[in-house]
């Protein structure tokens, strides 16, 4: 957990964030999160400069350096005495209405840079002269400042609130697209925290018996979570580097909605078992076929004790094996989810992230790239505004996140935002070089897992 000295601004990073920040240095898992706000229309420049003014000010790592300190613990978020807005924040017009791929061109190129260590870990650029009036806001940050999920919480801070003072909401007031139904693989609240499984740990010693069962269990969880992968499954999507290619598409969040409640499963189920199903048909299409895929999805354990930056999700990784049958495939998504749901060992992740931060740099990237270079793909599940939302009077038309790969050849985002659901296939050039067809391919697999009712027979609207 992260440790704040209020009398100073200093913020120690957690284990989570430590990691983050060490393994930046490998270009290939480089963890930057970019956020696309598509806008209707052109907003008022000085609102919102204000409002990321304000937005600094509510999230004190917007406005502080990250400092190491070799052999003195983790690493802290310091407040720049020097900080300037302008440094971070700008903004541009396209040439000849460039469009939203040329938005997107712009937001992958972001993803692919580092930061200056000298300076907060953020930059954001309003782009103007899309398609007619239309714009766009793009906003990068370093995963170590924030994750997902705090991250779209401090987005909604920019929203118009009319009558009402803007303020960021704590993540508990950004409703789930699903609340309630939320699949274990997406949030799981009830893990059991680090501090009892350490007491589970002392009362080993003392009764070995009565706790072999529990401790075995944790041991096999945490073997899960730190075994290298060796090498991806996928026999095509094989190699790594630092360029990034974004594609997105939208769908319709009723229609996901049905598709879950057809299954009997969650947004989530659909969104992973489309995921799959849409790798497979790219893999049918280069014509080889991959015995399964391994995934890392984030697992967001975020409590309402919990700032809003900061990382607070942990990392389960699955296979799910290829099928030719879609019934099979969400089934097995199923499964998986309900294997992950209790899993010991994923409430120990900050503990063993805070054992690999504070190992030497190298030997830390060394260790983390292990687990995570041999993912075929990560999956990112977050929930958004569930009504429509406007920056500065301009209608928000899309959420979409340019998320890192993290080791993998691919990441596939989905935003549920109003009544869309906003995917983003952010894929290594190297592992993909043809992204827009493994873009379309995914597509494919969300309608096949939207379109067919488990008895085999297309689901009737």
């Amino acid at each position: 957990m992260a440790e704040t000295d209020t009398t100073k601004g200093v913020d120690t990073m957690s284990g989570s964030d430590a990691l983050l920040w060490t393994i930046s240095a490998d270009p290939v898992m480089r963890p930057t999160i970019v956020a696309l706000l598509v806008l209707e229309s052109t907003p008022d420049w000085a609102e919102v400069r204000a409002r990321i003014a304000s937005l600094t000010e509510s999230v004190p790592r917007l406005r502080s350096r990250a400092v190491n300190r070799p052999g003195r613990g983790r690493p802290q978020f310091v407040p720049d005495k020097t900080f300037d807005l302008d440094v971070h924040l700008r903004r541009m017009r396209l040439p000849d209405h460039g469009g939203l791929r040329a938005v997107l061109d712009l937001a992958q190129t972001m993803a692919t840079t580092g930061f200056d260590p000298a300076l907060p870990l953020w930059e954001a650029v309003l782009v103007e002269g899309m398609d007619a009036d239309s714009a766009a806001l793009v906003m990068k940050v370093h995963h170590s400042v924030i994750d997902g999920v705090g991250g779209l919480t401090v987005l909604a801070h920019l929203f118009d609130t009319p009558g009402a003072a803007r303020r960021a909401p704590r993540p508990e007031n950004v409703p789930d697209a699903e609340r309630g139904k939320a699949s274990p693989l997406a949030r799981l609240g009830d893990l059991p925290d680090a501090v009892r499984l350490v007491d589970d740990a002392m009362d080993a010693l003392l009764h070995p018996f009565r706790s072999f069962g529990r401790l075995a269990a944790l041991g096999t969880s945490v073997a899960r979570l730190m075994a290298p992968a060796g090498k991806p499954i996928s026999p095509i999507m094989t190699g790594r580097s630092f360029r990034r290619h974004a594609d997105v598409f939208d769908l319709d969040l009723q229609t996901v909605k049905q598709a879950a409640e057809t299954w009997g499963g969650t947004i989530n189920d659909v969104f992973v078992a489309s995921v799959m199903r849409g790798l497979a048909l790219y893999h049918e299409q280069h014509g080889v076929v991959s015995p399964g895929f391994r995934a890392l999805m984030p697992v967001n354990v975020r409590t309402q004790s919990d700032p809003t930056w900061g990382n607070h999700f942990v990392p389960a990784r699955f296979v799910i094996p290829a099928h030719a049958d879609v019934a099979d495939c969400v089934a097995e998504v199923r499964r998986v989810a309900e294997e992950w749901k209790n899993a010991p060992g994923l409430a120990m992740s900050d503990v063993l992230a805070t054992g690999l931060s504070a190992l030497p740099s190298v030997v830390a990237r060394g260790l983390w790239g292990s687990m995570l270079l041999g993912n075929d793909v990560c999956v990112t599940n977050i929930p958004g505004p569930p009504f429509p939302v406007t920056l500065a009077g301009a209608a928000v038309k899309g959420i979409y996140a340019v998320s890192p790969p993290s080791g993998a050849a691919l990441n596939v985002s989905l935003i549920s935002a109003a009544d869309r659901v906003c995917i983003t296939v952010t894929a290594d050039v190297a592992a993909v070089p043809d992204s827009p067809k493994l873009a379309g391919c995914i597509e494919d697999g969300f309608a096949e897992v939207c379109s067919v009712h488990p008895s085999g027979r297309p689901r009737v609207p």
